[in-house]
């Protein structure tokens, strides 16, 4: 950092930071710690031991930043979260602990689950340098008004089982493709289908804010079957691409019996398509109630023909369980997984063996949420076949995706 920056951030900070706590049960780390932070340029630095001077300091006081040791005297720093959080506090909070990553990492997600504003969470002992990088760093997002506090979800929109019905019929609904690679060669192995609303207002909305309202008014077969079809025309359209694979995702409560999956059968046979060219990718919803029904379903369509696949395994209700009940041949593991395997050892540790068992239960392991090279040689090294993400593209229209698939086989 320049001397310029560097100059001008305790300006920064006495304004926007200007009392700051330290609860840490060692006064060996405590003292550095506190005096890091006055160095840093913040007014007031109040340090205390013990659990219950903690308290006091936190109900007497609103504090900016709290610095949170999670062993402290005759209380735990869970239950110092839980004040915290109890009292609506707005102060950037720091865990620090020198129990292994994997507690650290999991009091980080508690604590921010609770709404509090995590802003690291920090092996001890310390370095100075790195706790005043921390308070310089929030200084500068609070000055800019850019503090990492979870948003609150907006609401949302709300529709009559009628509009749904008439984006399908109009078909407003459009798919959209987001290409998948192999992980090895790096050729284009097919996409995914997602779904979009183009609003006759002019608006486009996300999944998100339409699925609920299907899945309410009970209409979310009826979105399926015509995602499905829509898959089914690209791959009609997409002359030169005879073995690109569409991957539709299906929720569970959907697949729910040897009927449903023959009448895909049949809805692939009139259309054309070759069903091993259809990833059907089962959702994590339903609960265990729907795995003997599902695995009834995932058989049907894999004796068509069909490749199915877990999708976001290790979330909700795509548990281990599932995969043992339902003939999978393909494991998709969520973004979710590969954004914690980043910046975690244990956590890539998981991913690591859930695809070396993916690769031993199933055919095919795919990666989601592949955003850079780093992301892309990761999953390469740990096995994965599959890739798909933002460093490949992001969701694109049709014609998009034809002219991507050109371009590729032009390369």
């Amino acid at each position: 950092m320049n001397a310029l920056v560097r100059t001008a951030l305790p300006i920064i900070q006495t304004r926007f930071i200007q009392a700051a706590l330290v609860v840490d049960g060692n006064e060996l780390h405590q003292a550095p710690v506190a005096k890091a932070l006055t160095r840093a340029g913040v007014d007031r630095v109040e340090a205390v031991r013990d659990g219950s001077s903690a308290m006091d300091a936190l109900r007497n006081q609103d504090w900016d930043v709290v610095l949170l040791d999670l062993d402290v005297q005759d209380i735990t720093g869970m239950q110092l979260v839980d004040m915290l959080a109890d009292r609506g506090s707005k102060a950037g909070v720091v865990i620090m602990s020198s129990h292994p990553c994997r507690i650290l990492h999991a009091a980080g997600s508690y604590a921010s689950s609770r709404g509090l504003n995590v802003i690291a969470a920090l092996r001890k002992p310390l370095d100075p340098q790195v706790i005043r990088d921390v308070v310089d760093e929030f200084a500068v997002k609070q000055a800019a008004g850019l503090s990492s506090h979870p948003q609150v979800p907006a609401t949302l929109p709300e529709f009559t089982a009628e509009e749904l019905r008439n984006a399908l019929l109009t078909q407003e609904i459009k798919p959209y493709f987001q290409p998948q690679h192999s992980a090895s060669t790096g050729e284009v192995r097919g996409a995914e289908v997602l779904a979009r609303w183009h609003r006759a207002d002019g608006t486009v909305l996300g999944p998100a804010a339409f699925l609920p309202a299907f899945e309410r008014a009970g209409l979310m077969e009826c979105l399926t079957n015509y995602m499905l079809s829509c898959a089914f025309e690209t791959m009609v359209s997409d002359a030169h691409g005879s073995d690109r694979l569409l991957a539709v995702n299906v929720p569970a409560t959907v697949a729910r019996s040897t009927h449903w999956a023959q009448s895909i059968a049949d809805l692939a046979s009139v259309a054309g398509v070759d069903p091993r060219r259809v990833v059907i990718e089962i959702t994590e919803d339903g609960g265990a109630i729907c795995n003997a029904a599902l695995s009834g379903a995932v058989t049907q369509l894999r004796l068509r023909g069909f490749q199915c696949a877990i999708d976001d395994f290790g979330s909700g209700d795509s548990s281990l369980d599932r995969l043992m009940c339902v003939p999978f041949n393909e494991i998709k593991i969520n973004r979710s997984m590969l954004q914690q395997a980043r910046e975690h050892a244990h956590a890539r540790s998981v991913l690591a063996s859930i695809i070396a068992m993916g690769r031993q239960l199933v055919a095919t392991v795919v990666a989601e949420g592949i955003e850079d090279d780093e992301d892309l040689q990761l999953v390469r090294n740990l096995g994965c076949q599959v890739t798909q993400g933002f460093l490949h593209g992001r969701p694109m229209s049709r014609a998009a995706y034809l002219r991507y698939l050109l371009r590729s086989d032009n390369v």
